[in-house]
Protein backbone atom coordinates (compact mmCIF):
# COMPACT_ATOMS: atom_id res chain seq x y z
CA UNK A 1 0.00 0.00 0.00
CA UNK A 2 2.71 2.73 0.89
CA UNK A 3 4.27 1.75 -2.56
CA UNK A 4 1.60 2.13 -4.58
CA UNK A 5 0.44 5.65 -2.86
CA UNK A 6 3.94 7.01 -3.15
CA UNK A 7 3.99 5.80 -6.81
CA UNK A 8 0.60 7.69 -7.42
CA UNK A 9 1.72 10.61 -5.64
CA UNK A 10 4.62 10.88 -7.76
CA UNK A 11 2.77 10.68 -10.87
CA UNK A 12 0.76 13.17 -9.86
CA UNK A 13 3.83 16.06 -9.00
CA UNK A 14 5.81 15.15 -12.14
CA UNK A 15 2.55 15.49 -14.45
CA UNK A 16 1.69 18.88 -12.77
CA UNK A 17 2.47 21.24 -16.13
CA UNK A 18 2.74 24.56 -13.98
CA UNK A 19 5.03 23.06 -11.45
CA UNK A 20 7.08 21.69 -14.32
CA UNK A 21 7.67 25.59 -15.83
CA UNK A 22 8.24 26.56 -11.63
CA UNK A 23 10.90 23.89 -11.22
CA UNK A 24 12.74 24.04 -15.02
CA UNK A 25 11.99 27.10 -16.92
CA UNK A 26 11.76 29.50 -14.03
CA UNK A 27 15.46 28.88 -12.71
CA UNK A 28 17.08 29.22 -16.29
CA UNK A 29 15.58 32.20 -16.90
CA UNK A 30 16.26 34.05 -13.24
CA UNK A 31 19.91 32.53 -13.35
CA UNK A 32 20.21 34.42 -16.85
CA UNK A 33 18.68 37.67 -15.48
CA UNK A 34 19.96 37.89 -12.06
CA UNK A 35 24.19 37.03 -13.68
CA UNK A 36 23.56 39.44 -16.20
CA UNK A 37 22.69 41.78 -13.75
CA UNK A 38 25.49 41.57 -11.41
CA UNK A 39 28.17 40.61 -13.82
CA UNK A 40 29.43 44.21 -13.50
CA UNK A 41 29.82 43.80 -9.90
CA UNK A 42 30.96 39.69 -9.66
CA UNK A 43 33.29 39.53 -12.44
CA UNK A 44 35.63 42.90 -11.59
CA UNK A 45 37.89 41.53 -8.92
CA UNK A 46 40.70 43.30 -9.11
CA UNK A 47 44.14 41.29 -9.46
CA UNK A 48 47.42 43.67 -9.04
CA UNK A 49 49.95 42.74 -11.34
CA UNK A 50 53.60 44.68 -11.60
CA UNK A 51 53.50 47.80 -12.86
CA UNK A 52 56.14 50.89 -14.13
CA UNK A 53 56.32 54.27 -12.18
CA UNK A 54 58.32 56.79 -13.69
CA UNK A 55 59.68 59.79 -12.04
CA UNK A 56 61.88 63.03 -12.88
CA UNK A 57 64.08 64.48 -10.48
CA UNK A 58 64.90 68.00 -11.04
CA UNK A 59 68.62 69.06 -10.32
CA UNK A 60 69.27 70.33 -6.16
CA UNK A 61 66.72 67.92 -5.13
CA UNK A 62 68.69 66.03 -2.23
CA UNK A 63 66.30 62.72 -2.91
CA UNK A 64 68.39 62.22 -5.85
CA UNK A 65 70.60 59.87 -4.19
CA UNK A 66 68.64 58.11 -2.19
CA UNK A 67 66.67 56.49 -5.42
CA UNK A 68 68.86 54.37 -6.83
CA UNK A 69 69.18 52.22 -3.58
CA UNK A 70 65.18 52.68 -3.91
CA UNK A 71 64.52 51.13 -7.18
CA UNK A 72 66.11 47.68 -5.97
CA UNK A 73 63.65 47.50 -3.23
CA UNK A 74 60.87 48.54 -4.82
CA UNK A 75 61.61 46.24 -8.09
CA UNK A 76 61.75 43.14 -5.25
CA UNK A 77 58.08 44.01 -4.48
CA UNK A 78 56.62 44.26 -8.06
CA UNK A 79 56.89 48.12 -8.95
CA UNK A 80 59.32 49.62 -11.14
CA UNK A 81 61.20 52.85 -10.89
CA UNK A 82 62.59 54.53 -14.26
CA UNK A 83 63.98 57.46 -14.53
CA UNK A 84 63.09 59.90 -17.14
CA UNK A 85 64.98 63.10 -17.43
CA UNK A 86 63.31 64.16 -20.16
CA UNK A 87 60.47 62.48 -21.11
CA UNK A 88 57.19 64.16 -21.43
CA UNK A 89 55.28 62.50 -18.75
CA UNK A 90 51.75 63.25 -20.99
CA UNK A 91 52.67 61.09 -23.44
CA UNK A 92 54.17 58.14 -21.20
CA UNK A 93 50.90 58.33 -19.53
CA UNK A 94 48.93 57.95 -22.72
CA UNK A 95 51.15 55.64 -24.31
CA UNK A 96 50.66 53.36 -21.25
CA UNK A 97 54.83 53.39 -21.05
CA UNK A 98 54.53 53.85 -17.21
CA UNK A 99 51.12 53.45 -15.12
CA UNK A 100 51.98 56.75 -12.57
CA UNK A 101 54.71 59.34 -13.23
CA UNK A 102 56.14 61.10 -10.04
CA UNK A 103 57.73 64.86 -10.54
CA UNK A 104 60.46 65.80 -7.55
CA UNK A 105 60.82 69.11 -7.46
CA UNK A 106 64.27 70.50 -6.08
CA UNK A 107 62.37 71.68 -2.84
CA UNK A 108 62.16 68.44 -2.19
CA UNK A 109 58.12 67.88 -3.19
CA UNK A 110 56.33 66.05 -5.48
CA UNK A 111 53.87 65.55 -8.03
CA UNK A 112 51.63 62.53 -8.99
CA UNK A 113 50.34 62.26 -12.39
CA UNK A 114 47.99 59.48 -13.64
CA UNK A 115 44.95 58.07 -15.92
CA UNK A 116 41.96 57.97 -15.04
CA UNK A 117 41.96 53.76 -14.87
CA UNK A 118 45.48 53.64 -13.13
CA UNK A 119 43.76 54.64 -9.47
CA UNK A 120 45.30 51.65 -7.59
CA UNK A 121 48.74 51.99 -8.79
CA UNK A 122 48.30 56.11 -7.99
CA UNK A 123 47.82 54.99 -4.85
CA UNK A 124 49.77 52.53 -3.82
CA UNK A 125 52.46 55.05 -5.43
CA UNK A 126 51.54 57.85 -3.47
CA UNK A 127 51.74 55.45 -0.78
CA UNK A 128 55.27 54.67 -1.21
CA UNK A 129 57.08 58.00 -1.64
CA UNK A 130 55.19 59.27 1.37
CA UNK A 131 57.12 56.69 3.19
CA UNK A 132 60.26 57.38 1.50
CA UNK A 133 59.79 61.49 2.10
CA UNK A 134 59.06 60.45 5.43
CA UNK A 135 62.36 58.51 6.19
CA UNK A 136 64.80 59.95 4.13
CA UNK A 137 63.54 63.44 6.45
CA UNK A 138 63.60 61.73 9.50
CA UNK A 139 67.33 60.55 8.86
CA UNK A 140 68.46 63.62 7.60
CA UNK A 141 66.76 65.63 11.12
CA UNK A 142 68.62 63.00 13.23
CA UNK A 143 71.66 63.75 11.33
CA UNK A 144 71.65 67.34 11.79
CA UNK A 145 70.92 67.10 14.98
CA UNK A 146 73.51 65.25 15.83
CA UNK A 147 75.94 67.55 14.40
CA UNK A 148 74.52 70.03 16.11
CA UNK A 149 74.90 68.51 19.68
CA UNK A 150 78.58 67.31 18.54
CA UNK A 151 77.41 63.85 18.49
CA UNK A 152 80.51 61.52 17.02
CA UNK A 153 78.59 58.65 15.58
CA UNK A 154 76.03 60.36 13.20
CA UNK A 155 74.00 57.61 11.78
CA UNK A 156 73.75 56.54 8.66
CA UNK A 157 71.18 57.53 5.93
CA UNK A 158 69.78 54.38 4.93
CA UNK A 159 67.32 53.73 1.55
CA UNK A 160 63.67 53.53 3.08
CA UNK A 161 62.28 50.02 2.65
CA UNK A 162 59.12 49.08 0.87
CA UNK A 163 57.70 45.29 2.11
CA UNK A 164 54.55 43.94 0.23
CA UNK A 165 52.64 41.17 1.97
CA UNK A 166 50.09 39.30 -0.17
CA UNK A 167 46.90 38.17 2.06
CA UNK A 168 44.64 34.82 1.43
CA UNK A 169 41.76 35.76 0.57
CA UNK A 170 38.39 33.29 -1.07
CA UNK A 171 38.72 34.18 -4.99
CA UNK A 172 34.89 35.82 -6.09
CA UNK A 173 33.11 33.59 -8.51
CA UNK A 174 31.35 35.19 -11.41
CA UNK A 175 27.99 36.33 -11.76
CA UNK A 176 27.17 32.83 -13.67
CA UNK A 177 28.71 30.59 -11.33
CA UNK A 178 26.95 32.08 -8.45
CA UNK A 179 23.59 32.84 -9.58
CA UNK A 180 23.58 29.32 -11.40
CA UNK A 181 24.81 27.96 -8.19
CA UNK A 182 22.62 29.70 -5.27
CA UNK A 183 19.27 29.18 -7.69
CA UNK A 184 19.39 25.83 -7.99
CA UNK A 185 19.13 25.23 -4.37
CA UNK A 186 16.45 28.17 -3.86
CA UNK A 187 14.05 26.26 -6.58
CA UNK A 188 14.48 23.10 -5.09
CA UNK A 189 13.18 24.86 -1.85
CA UNK A 190 10.39 26.41 -3.04
CA UNK A 191 9.43 23.04 -5.00
CA UNK A 192 7.50 22.38 -2.32
CA UNK A 193 4.52 23.69 -4.41
CA UNK A 194 4.64 20.10 -5.69
CA UNK A 195 2.86 18.75 -2.93
CA UNK A 196 -0.31 21.00 -3.97
CA UNK A 197 -0.89 18.42 -6.76
CA UNK A 198 -1.05 15.61 -3.97
CA UNK A 199 -2.98 18.22 -1.54
CA UNK A 200 -5.84 18.73 -3.99
CA UNK A 201 -6.15 15.13 -4.84
CA UNK A 202 -6.19 14.31 -1.05
CA UNK A 203 -8.78 16.43 -0.13
CA UNK A 204 -11.60 16.20 -3.31
CA UNK A 205 -11.20 12.55 -2.41
CA UNK A 206 -11.00 12.25 1.26
CA UNK A 207 -8.48 10.78 1.87
CA UNK A 208 -8.16 11.54 5.68
CA UNK A 209 -11.45 9.90 6.49
CA UNK A 210 -10.33 6.53 4.15
CA UNK A 211 -7.59 6.27 6.59
CA UNK A 212 -9.44 5.50 9.22
CA UNK A 213 -10.91 2.25 7.69
CA UNK A 214 -7.92 1.24 6.47
CA UNK A 215 -4.62 -0.35 8.19
CA UNK A 216 -2.27 2.16 6.91
CA UNK A 217 -0.45 4.05 9.68
CA UNK A 218 0.04 7.67 10.20
CA UNK A 219 3.98 6.99 9.46
CA UNK A 220 2.93 5.28 6.17
CA UNK A 221 0.79 7.81 5.66
CA UNK A 222 3.45 10.58 6.18
CA UNK A 223 6.09 8.81 3.71
CA UNK A 224 3.78 8.02 1.19
CA UNK A 225 4.08 11.91 0.44
CA UNK A 226 7.30 13.10 2.17
CA UNK A 227 9.26 10.33 -0.14
CA UNK A 228 7.89 11.34 -3.66
CA UNK A 229 7.96 14.76 -3.35
CA UNK A 230 11.65 14.29 -2.23
CA UNK A 231 12.39 12.72 -5.67
CA UNK A 232 10.14 14.56 -7.52
CA UNK A 233 12.11 18.10 -6.36
CA UNK A 234 15.64 16.34 -6.49
CA UNK A 235 14.65 14.94 -10.34
CA UNK A 236 13.82 18.66 -11.50
CA UNK A 237 16.25 20.20 -9.70
CA UNK A 238 18.51 17.56 -11.18
CA UNK A 239 17.33 18.47 -14.66
CA UNK A 240 17.14 22.50 -14.03
CA UNK A 241 21.08 21.86 -13.21
CA UNK A 242 22.07 20.01 -16.30
CA UNK A 243 20.85 22.17 -18.01
CA UNK A 244 21.90 25.41 -16.24
CA UNK A 245 25.56 23.94 -17.37
CA UNK A 246 24.87 23.25 -20.79
CA UNK A 247 23.65 26.41 -21.16
CA UNK A 248 25.73 28.73 -19.08
CA UNK A 249 28.95 26.91 -18.70
CA UNK A 250 28.02 26.88 -14.51
CA UNK A 251 31.08 25.52 -12.92
CA UNK A 252 30.25 23.06 -9.79
CA UNK A 253 33.16 22.06 -7.87
CA UNK A 254 32.64 19.03 -5.43
CA UNK A 255 29.74 17.53 -7.64
CA UNK A 256 29.12 14.27 -5.17
CA UNK A 257 28.78 16.57 -2.49
CA UNK A 258 26.78 19.43 -4.07
CA UNK A 259 24.23 16.33 -5.28
CA UNK A 260 24.29 15.01 -1.60
CA UNK A 261 23.46 18.62 -0.58
CA UNK A 262 20.66 19.41 -2.63
CA UNK A 263 19.18 15.98 -2.32
CA UNK A 264 18.81 16.91 1.67
CA UNK A 265 17.49 20.33 0.79
CA UNK A 266 14.86 18.29 -1.09
CA UNK A 267 14.12 16.31 1.74
CA UNK A 268 14.09 19.39 3.99
CA UNK A 269 11.94 20.98 1.50
CA UNK A 270 9.40 18.25 1.42
CA UNK A 271 9.00 18.07 5.28
CA UNK A 272 8.87 21.70 5.93
CA UNK A 273 6.12 21.78 2.88
CA UNK A 274 3.73 19.09 4.72
CA UNK A 275 3.71 21.18 7.74
CA UNK A 276 2.73 23.87 5.70
CA UNK A 277 -0.11 22.16 3.92
CA UNK A 278 -1.33 20.83 7.33
CA UNK A 279 -1.29 23.98 9.11
CA UNK A 280 -3.88 25.66 6.66
CA UNK A 281 -6.65 24.43 4.75
CA UNK A 282 -6.48 26.78 2.05
CA UNK A 283 -3.66 25.80 -0.28
CA UNK A 284 -2.99 29.57 -1.56
CA UNK A 285 -2.33 30.97 1.72
CA UNK A 286 0.32 27.68 2.43
CA UNK A 287 1.61 28.36 -0.98
CA UNK A 288 1.66 32.26 -0.24
CA UNK A 289 3.09 32.04 3.00
CA UNK A 290 5.47 28.89 2.06
CA UNK A 291 7.26 31.52 -0.83
CA UNK A 292 7.61 34.47 1.42
CA UNK A 293 9.89 32.67 4.13
CA UNK A 294 11.65 31.19 1.32
CA UNK A 295 11.77 34.76 -0.20
CA UNK A 296 12.97 36.07 3.31
CA UNK A 297 15.42 33.59 4.10
CA UNK A 298 16.75 33.95 0.47
CA UNK A 299 17.17 37.45 0.99
CA UNK A 300 18.99 36.89 4.30
CA UNK A 301 21.35 34.16 2.78
CA UNK A 302 22.53 35.84 -0.16
CA UNK A 303 19.95 34.66 -2.84
CA UNK A 304 19.78 38.20 -4.00
CA UNK A 305 22.59 40.48 -3.02
CA UNK A 306 25.38 38.34 -2.83
CA UNK A 307 26.50 36.94 0.65
CA UNK A 308 30.02 38.26 0.23
CA UNK A 309 28.83 42.24 -0.14
CA UNK A 310 25.65 42.09 2.06
CA UNK A 311 25.22 45.26 3.90
CA UNK A 312 23.05 43.37 6.66
CA UNK A 313 24.31 42.27 9.80
CA UNK A 314 25.59 39.13 10.21
CA UNK A 315 23.55 38.27 12.80
CA UNK A 316 20.89 38.00 10.65
CA UNK A 317 22.75 36.48 7.70
CA UNK A 318 23.40 33.68 9.60
CA UNK A 319 19.43 33.08 10.91
CA UNK A 320 19.38 32.05 6.90
CA UNK A 321 19.57 28.63 6.28
CA UNK A 322 20.63 29.66 2.65
CA UNK A 323 23.70 31.13 3.82
CA UNK A 324 25.35 27.90 4.71
CA UNK A 325 23.54 26.58 1.97
CA UNK A 326 25.28 29.12 -0.78
CA UNK A 327 28.72 29.79 1.30
CA UNK A 328 29.10 25.97 0.57
CA UNK A 329 28.24 25.25 -2.47
CA UNK A 330 29.64 28.35 -4.13
CA UNK A 331 32.83 27.72 -1.84
CA UNK A 332 33.05 24.37 -3.60
CA UNK A 333 33.57 26.04 -6.68
CA UNK A 334 35.97 28.37 -5.75
CA UNK A 335 37.57 26.67 -3.86
CA UNK A 336 37.37 22.78 -3.98
CA UNK A 337 36.08 22.68 -0.02
CA UNK A 338 34.07 24.82 2.06
CA UNK A 339 34.59 25.00 5.92
CA UNK A 340 31.05 25.18 6.02
CA UNK A 341 29.84 21.81 4.60
CA UNK A 342 29.69 19.95 8.29
CA UNK A 343 27.41 22.92 9.62
CA UNK A 344 25.44 22.54 6.59
CA UNK A 345 24.49 18.75 6.52
CA UNK A 346 23.93 19.27 10.13
CA UNK A 347 21.52 21.91 9.83
CA UNK A 348 19.70 20.35 7.02
CA UNK A 349 19.47 17.31 9.08
CA UNK A 350 18.00 18.88 11.86
CA UNK A 351 15.30 20.77 9.62
CA UNK A 352 14.25 17.50 8.04
CA UNK A 353 14.09 15.73 11.80
CA UNK A 354 11.92 18.81 12.94
CA UNK A 355 10.17 19.33 10.48
CA UNK A 356 8.99 15.93 9.91
CA UNK A 357 8.52 14.60 13.48
CA UNK A 358 6.05 17.75 13.33
CA UNK A 359 4.16 16.44 10.04
CA UNK A 360 3.85 13.25 11.37
CA UNK A 361 2.27 14.79 15.06
CA UNK A 362 -0.14 17.38 12.44
CA UNK A 363 -0.99 14.18 9.96
CA UNK A 364 -1.81 12.06 13.14
CA UNK A 365 -4.10 15.13 14.58
CA UNK A 366 -6.13 15.72 11.09
CA UNK A 367 -6.43 11.95 11.24
CA UNK A 368 -8.38 12.09 14.58
CA UNK A 369 -10.04 15.32 13.53
CA UNK A 370 -11.70 13.06 10.70
CA UNK A 371 -12.62 10.22 13.04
Amino acid sequence: MPFILMKNNLKLMLRSKWILILMLIFPLVTIALLANAFREMLDSAYKMEEFKVGYRVEKGSGYKEMLEPFQAVCKENSIILQEFPEGDMEVLLKSEAVAVFVDITAEDSYVIYKSNDRNTEAAITENIFSNFFYQVNEARTLSIYSREQDITEIPEIKAPQVHSEKLKTDPVPSSTDYYGIVYIVYFAWCGMVSLVAVISSERKSAIPKRMKVSHLSNLSYYLGKFIPCTLAIFLEVSAAWALSVMLYDIHWGNILLSALITFLVSMGSSAFGIVLFQLFRNIGVGIVLGFVITWVAGFLGGCFQTYMYAHLPKVLIELSPFYYLNRTLVEYSVKGYSDYTAKCILMLLGMIAVFSLIGVLMINRKTEEAG
